[in-house]
């Protein structure tokens, strides 16, 4: 049984938009030479079909799906028996920005792996909250689709890499113990690829994937997190205290790293985030003789 619904149209512009919604138990051939008005989700429940775009084939197997921008001319067929497809179109006022910051180059296709259905169950409950009627301002269908948007991200695979959820798992022990370790000044890249019985090179790569830069960039990024948390909570600690207890041997090289990645120094974010220090600060000894930081 065919399942299609068109939600009402907001009074208020909304960031993501739902245009349809439905699930379509034979899926029939579809040829759309000036595409669709809207951003196309269209996903394999059951049996492979093949989509074909710019030039380029695409094979829809089961746990699959594909992300098509609007107007972007496209046709599409069942490649077995039975092609049995679920879909969704939307549009937003901040939809493109989310696309591309979320998914990336269009058309987009996305796999995801045999026990892991939170893509498909999100569609579903996408559908089940459009048959009820009950959200007629739009917004909870407007964050429905940013959660559906940010499931692709984490959950989906492309390019044959793993998803970003499976790329986590894979350094989770070690961000574990960073986030235990993170004060040692001795701690560098070896030790912390030598914890998951890699090789550097290997390590910098797992953490560029998930990160976008490398496990020492990470550990520095930990440290200053950690002097932002304390700054403003522990007055009673000179600037310099803190330096030491977040991982930094050498004073003035916490200073200086974290004017450069903050933009501020360390006795600036206190006092814009929390009460006078009660002892004298030695911050001014400090700048005398700052380094540039390590990235």
């Amino acid at each position: 049984m065919i399942r299609r619904v068109v939600p009402p149209v907001p009074t208020d512009a909304l960031p993501l938009q739902m245009e349809t919604i439905g699930i379509n138990p034979e899926q029939e051939p579809i040829q759309r030479p000036r595409g669709y008005p809207c951003y196309h989700w269209l996903l394999t429940l059951e049996g492979e079909g093949e989509l074909r775009a710019e030039g380029r084939s695409f094979k829809l197997p089961e746990r699959s799906g594909i992300l098509l921008p609007p107007g972007r001319r496209h046709f599409y067929s069942a490649k077995s028996p039975l092609w049995k497809t679920s879909y969704v179109t939307f549009t937003g006022t901040l939809a493109d920005g989310l696309v591309s910051e979320l998914i990336g180059a269009l058309p987009g296709k996305i796999q995801w792996d045999g026990d892991d259905n939170a893509i498909t169950e999100q569609v579903d409950s996408m559908l089940r909250l459009a048959e009820l009627g009950v959200d007629a301002s739009g917004w909870q269908s407007s964050a429905e689709l940013y959660r559906f948007l940010t499931l692709l991200r984490t959950n989906g695979r492309s390019n044959h890499l793993p998803s970003l959820n499976q790329r986590l798992e894979r350094v989770q022990d070690l961000l574990q113990w960073l986030e235990k370790e993170y004060a040692n000044p001795d701690l560098g890249l070896a030790a912390m690829a030598e914890r998951l019985g890699i090789g550097e090179r290997q390590l910098n790569e797992r953490f560029r994937q998930s990160f976008g830069q490398t496990a020492y960039a990470y550990l520095i990024q930990l440290r200053l997190r950690k002097a932002k948390e304390w700054l403003p909570s522990r007055p009673d600690w000179s600037v310099r205290r803190i330096g030491e207890a977040v991982g930094f041997r050498d004073p003035s090289h916490f200073v200086a790293t974290f004017r450069q990645k903050e933009g501020l120094t360390p006795e600036q974010y206190r006092r814009l985030h929390g009460p006078s220090p009660v002892v004298a600060d030695d911050e001014e000894d400090l700048r005398l003789h700052p380094r540039n930081s390590d990235t």
